[in-house]
């Protein structure tokens, strides 16, 4: 027996035999076994007039008493057909009108092959690497949008949903965080390399980011945990595709370190690797929770400040989280026990299943959050994703939970908890990597010389080379070190400061059109008014009209005289507003002379990868950032920010609907 091919059960009387798991189903309209099962309430479909329904179970060693022998061939095409054409108009009608569960346990209905246990929705930018007994894993690669090795990704994670059940949540808020990888597309596999760099290319160019990792597509299966650490390839269709759950945080690692070593026995080439040291290889691994919740939110797919926005990640018109994931929305019955992977949509990352289903483990010790940081106690492990009896604040990817690694019975091990992985590496995974990571160290830890007038570093190494004795000499070592990493320091918190400022020029300037857009539609509405009271003194001095008439125009003419002269002050306020705003952004420019040049185009690069969302903000803040660029460059090169022309602050025309005449 080869170990790809589970034993086909027994083939159910009254039908062909049973597929090989992986191979087509049976055709529909073959007869069904329940009909012809032991205890079947329908005993004239398993023989005719048969009174002994029992002679009919599964298996039954005597086929000829369950031959549709009393109905014509003809009439058995004929009732097959039928049978065929109302089976599939019944599952159309229900995948449409079904809720997502109910959706979900129609597409569960069909037979359970190898791959829908591994990646039942292939996608063409999918990394796979190979398992026992023919299955594989899928991953989808995560770029971080940061430059160099030392580029991180900085954000708040967590939520503020605040459960009514679970009042350890309080201990969970948002939190400031800063992620790296320390894989490239560089390390990756020779093969897939080439779609690694396609979806690179699809990102801005602004980005450029040089870190990646891969997290698993879906949540492991019991198949694939079974292929690795059981003998003899076991493969139930019943819960082949089903997350593995009930498994400790030590299993996982056992798990892990199995799969890591039949990879490396079988198939190293399958895993990144590093081209100037091959004893260094990419490792599978829990995810870390930050690692984790940037994949569950999309990943490089959704811009950051869209992501630090929202408690979960856009979605397409009239779609909710519940045709995302599998949990208790309060609305549809809930799920049993979790389902097959992958039968809800992906994420934007192209994840399945982060939205409940089965609750997830990861690699790191649960601290409480204090402010804007996490505390320095570690406590239990991080569960992420919340799980099908979870409700939604419990599903959502900044929702975490803390569970202990050991309770007095013994290891948690719950029905609700399952395992993705991530694959990584180590950050020095080779020679070359160490002394790219040191460069950018000693960039960051030199002196900004815009600053002071001499080095102190350069003072320091000066002494060095004086120092008589070895005790000086480490004295000035110590003295040099703690300088780069206040310098570091220093450096890091003046980017922060220059991206502050480069956010401020951007508002400054969306506030400066949106007055303009103001004074367009006040100017175009106080024409109307005037006209209208135009029309009304036409009216008047036609002499046409009755004494009622007359009064009723002059109460009218007063009210549109009143709404003229609103608008009249409106555009005296607006344009008030425009003198003062513009000077605060001529001040704004002329302070970005007070940082490096450099510095403050790196910043505008920076803000730049969080305005490229599609909504009505990101299209004016992208108008913004073109006029911005253009301004900041024209004074950092000597400009004057007064001689920016009036058209460039302003948006020159709006729609404005035209009135109803009014008399």
């Amino acid at each position: 027996m080869s170990r790809l091919s589970p034993p086909s059960p027994p083939a159910p009387c009254g039908s062909r035999a049973a597929p090989a798991a992986g191979s087509s189903a049976p055709a529909v309209g073959s007869a069904a076994p329940r009909a012809c099962g032991a205890g079947s309430a329908a005993p004239r479909n398993c023989g005719g007039g048969s009174a002994a329904p029992r002679n009919c179970g599964a298996g039954s060693a005597a086929p000829s008493a369950c031959r549709v022998g009393a109905v014509p061939p003809a009439q058995r095409a004929s009732v097959t057909a039928a049978a065929i054409l109302a089976s599939l108009a019944l599952l159309a009608a229900l995948s449409l009108a079904a809720t997502p569960s109910l959706r979900a346990q129609i597409a569960g209905a069909r037979p359970v092959g190898p791959q829908d246990a591994w990646n039942p929705r292939p996608d063409d930018g999918d990394f796979t690497i190979p398992l026992p007994c023919g299955l594989s894993m899928a991953f989808r690669p995560i770029f971080i949008p940061e430059k160099g090795y030392l580029g991180e990704l900085e954000g708040h994670f967590g939520t503020e949903l605040q459960s009514d059940t679970d009042q350890t949540q309080s201990l969970s808020r948002r939190h400031r965080v800063y992620l790296g990888s320390p894989l490239s597309i560089e390390n990756l596999p020779e093969s897939y390399r080439p779609k690694a760099q396609a979806m690179k290319a699809e990102l801005s160019p602004d980005q450029d980011p040089r870190q990646l990792y891969l997290i698993g597509k879906y949540e492991v299966t019991v198949a694939q945990w079974d292929a690795v650490v059981q003998d003899g390839c076991p493969f139930d269709p019943a819960t082949a595709a089903l997350p593995k759950t009930g498994v400790s945080w030590y299993q996982a690692q056992a798990f892990t370190a199995r799969l890591m070593t039949w990879i490396l026995q079988n198939a190293p080439e399958a895993l990144p690797s590093f081209a100037d040291d091959d004893r260094m290889v990419g490792v599978l691994r829990l995810p870390t929770q930050d690692e984790w919740e940037y994949a569950a939110r999309g990943g490089h797919q959704v811009p950051r400040d869209t992501m630090d926005g929202m408690d979960i990640f856009p979605m397409g018109p009239g779609e909710d989280a519940s045709d995302y994931g599998v949990y208790d929305d309060g609305v549809n019955p809930p799920e049993s026990g979790p389902v097959r992977i992958g039968l809800r949509k992906p994420n934007p990352a192209g994840l399945h299943d982060t939205v409940g289903n089965a609750a997830e483990m990861t690699m790191e010790a649960y601290k409480i959050t204090v402010g804007d940081r996490l505390h320095g106690s570690a406590g239990g492990f991080v569960q992420k994703g919340g799980s099908f009896r979870s409700g939604y604040h419990n599903v959502v990817p900044g929702a975490r939970m803390e569970l202990p690694f050991f309770y007095r019975a013994g290891p948690t091990q719950t029905s609700e908890m399952g395992v993705r992985l991530v694959l990584s590496s180590v950050n020095g995974g080779s020679i070359r990597r160490i002394n790219e990571i040191s460069a950018e160290l000693e960039r960051a830890g030199a002196t900004d010389t815009t600053l002071v007038a001499d080095d102190p570093l350069k003072t320091v190494d000066a002494l060095l080379g004086e120092a008589e004795t070895e005790a000086e000499r480490q004295a000035l070592r110590s003295l040099r070190s703690s300088l780069e990493s206040y310098n570091a320091v220093v450096n890091e918190r003046r980017r922060e400061a220059v991206r502050s400022h480069v956010w401020g020029l951007l508002y400054t300037m969306l506030s400066l059109r949106s007055n303009s857009t103001r004074m367009i539609v006040a100017h175009a509405q106080r024409q109307t008014e005037i006209n209208f009271v135009k029309q009304i003194d036409d009216a008047l001095k036609g002499g046409g009209a009755t004494a009622a008439e007359r009064k009723a125009l002059a109460r009218r003419r007063e009210e549109r005289v009143e709404r003229r002269d609103s608008h009249q002050r409106f555009i005296e306020d607006a344009e008030s507003s425009f003198v003062l705003m513009r000077a605060h952004y001529e001040s704004l420019l002329l302070d970005a002379r007070s940082f490096p040049r450099d510095m403050v185009l790196d910043q505008l690069d920076y803000v730049r990868q969080d305005i490229r969302g599609e909504d009505y903000l990101h299209r004016e803040l992208r108008a913004c950032d073109e006029l911005v660029d253009r301004h900041v460059r024209a004074v950092l090169d000597g400009g004057s920010p007064s001689r920016i022309p009036r058209a460039d602050l302003e948006i020159q025309s709006v729609p404005v609907k035209p009135p109803r005449p009014d008399v």
